[in-house]
């Protein structure tokens, strides 16, 4: 991984505009092992679960309306792969979130996001109906309500990122405004169009290797992965030290 400093710049662009991209952030080899330990985390949770008929506490899985069952991620991933916890405790990492959050930065949560429909139906699954994509919505009241203060987002682009692939989509500015959110029944709260109106969107495509940050706070969603092809992110949250 990049070893580098975070300029008086850099820091206040992203104080600005609440996000963070960082081209060629994993060198080959370690996006190798960490493509690899993603596979792993896949096999022991996933095939685990249909194997088991029963669903794994590490997953967060529905069903499209096609009926084909859709995994969305996998939940706390470190010690699932030494690769993973390897990543996680580079310098470089805690050293860019605590640059970012202005105090010393301690990893809070884990996970890779896969974003893939699996082959079998697993039709012993009582699984919610849902979409693809992601909508609109922003992490900081959950992460107020579980103790935490400001946080940041960190992620690794386990594979290429385009917009077919579901990038992420982000409305700069968003974390430092008030944003209202509406309940739905299986998605949690999400933004409402007025507070985050589509021309004001950045869709923030990235090769594999590449690494986003964003504040927690930031209006952010994502869409459907049509490409056949893998889509897959470590995401790691860090807060300050003493929170």
């Amino acid at each position: 991984m990049q070893s580098l400093s975070i300029s008086s710049f850099t820091r206040s662009r992203f104080q600005r505009d609440g996000y963070l991209v960082i081209d060629e952030f994993v060198d080959h080899d370690m996006l190798a092992r960490l493509r690899a330990s993603a596979d792993l985390a896949f096999q022991q949770v996933v095939d685990g679960t249909l194997a088991a008929r029963a669903t794994h506490p590490r997953l967060t899985w529905w069903r499209l309306p096609d009926g084909r069952p859709y995994v969305f991620k996998i939940k706390p991933v470190l010690d699932l792969a030494a690769a993973f916890t390897e990543a996680t405790l580079s310098d470089a990492l805690r050293s860019l979130a605590s640059a970012i959050l202005g105090v010393d930065a301690v990893l809070m949560e884990d996970k890779v996001t896969y974003k893939t429909a699996l082959t079998d139906e697993a039709r012993w699954a009582d699984l919610p109906v849902l979409g693809e994509d992601v909508r609109k919505h922003s992490d900081a009241a959950y992460f107020t309500a579980r103790g935490f203060g400001r946080v940041v987002t960190v992620a690794l682009c386990l594979d290429d990122c385009p917009a077919a692939a579901g990038a992420l989509r982000v409305w700069p500015g968003s974390h430092e405004r008030p944003i209202r959110h509406e309940p739905t029944r299986n998605q949690g709260p999400v933004v409402v169009d007025e507070d985050a109106p589509e021309k004001q969107t950045v869709t923030l495509e990235a090769a594999a290797g590449t690494l986003l940050a964003w504040d927690a706070a930031l209006v952010h969603a994502s869409g459907p992965n049509s490409t056949g092809k893998p889509r897959r992110l470590l995401v790691l949250g860090y807060t300050a030290s003493s929170a």
